[in-house]
């Protein structure tokens, strides 16, 4: 079975998240994405969204960082 864009790059959230060992921003998951070349229709931003609607990752509001971060 062929992983799809989608697919591709939610798996790669969730190892940036995983291997930093420390929340990361929303502009820091965006550049990383990019780093590897990994172009998507809608920004990495509504991939983190989805995926903590749906319990797999946690995010809050920093007031210190001025933008959402993101955990496992």
């Amino acid at each position: 079975m062929n992983e799809t864009d989608e697919d591709i790059i939610i798996n790669k959230i969730l190892e940036l998240l995983k291997k930093a060992g420390r929340p990361l921003t929303t502009k820091q998951i965006e550049s990383e994405i990019n780093k590897l070349g990994l172009k998507c229709p809608d920004t990495p931003a509504r991939y983190l969204n989805q995926l903590r609607l749906k319990g797999v990752i946690k995010g809050e509001l920093s007031i210190s960082e001025k933008s959402w971060i993101w955990f496992i």
